[in-house]
């Protein structure tokens, strides 16, 4: 028997474990409020640092809902949907930057195609607000990680197919962390965070032109781009 090591949970991640069974045995339900942010992590035994960031994560990811002054509540959701994406957060299956990059090419390249289809002014106006996000966080030399996630995100959201966009939740935090490994990789060369992200822009232009082949393409050539750069 071939034994591989165990690998370390951070201790936010210990917390949604946490909150994950609670809802599991029916003690949480969706639309709940979770207890305090002081509260939790005594009854958890751990900071309040690791709850917040724990609760930031849900957050970022659609599971919690945050209303300043009132409370942290679980979104009004599907238990099963709300347990798959926490599932995915909390499971590591060894997957590759590159399984990532080929099933972001098949999901958004289509989506793209959609999008130039069917976007609405709102949902172009999402996009552009993506994109100058982005533009904003590579001229102060980020790694811009979190904005790109929104643009793309954006761009599934206005494909309007509701199985392209549960499929880009589901594979959020592989996603998340294959951004963060790439554009760490183009920080590191002068001119590449601009390529990227002029990259983006094509893709923009081609939705609004309302061109589905060209937005098709221009997609499926940046996310090329991005796995070459890998090779």
């Amino acid at each position: 028997m071939i034994f591989e090591p165990i690998k370390k949970k951070r201790v936010y991640q210990i917390v949604i474990e946490r909150i994950k069974s609670s809802i599991e045995s029916g003690q949480l339900k969706p639309g709940d409020k979770l207890p305090s942010e002081r509260e939790m992590a005594k009854l958890l035994n751990v900071s309040r640092s690791a709850v917040r960031e724990a609760l930031s994560v849900m957050e970022y990811y659609g599971m919690v809902e945050i209303k300043t002054g009132i409370g942290v509540f679980l979104v009004e959701d599907q238990i099963n949907q709300l347990l798959n994406k926490m599932n995915i957060l909390l499971f590591n299956y060894g997957i590759q930057l590159g399984e990532i990059l080929e099933v972001r090419q098949g999901i958004e390249s289509q989506a793209a195609y959609l999008a130039a289809q069917r976007a609405t002014s709102e949902d172009l106006t999402k996009i552009k607000k993506a994109l100058t996000k982005l533009e904003r966080a590579v001229i102060e030399n980020k790694i811009a990680a979190k904005e790109d996630y929104e643009f793309h995100r954006a761009v599934v959201q206005a494909s309007k197919n509701h199985m392209l966009i549960q499929m880009i939740y589901l594979i959020a935090d592989y996603f998340i962390q294959g951004l963060n490994k790439s554009r760490q990789e183009s920080l590191k060369i002068p001119g590449r965070s601009q390529q990227i992200l002029n990259e983006h822009k094509e893709i923009y232009d081609a939705i609004v032109a309302k061109d589905p082949n060209l937005a098709s393409k221009k997609m499926w050539d940046h996310l090329e781009h991005v796995k070459s750069r890998f090779n």
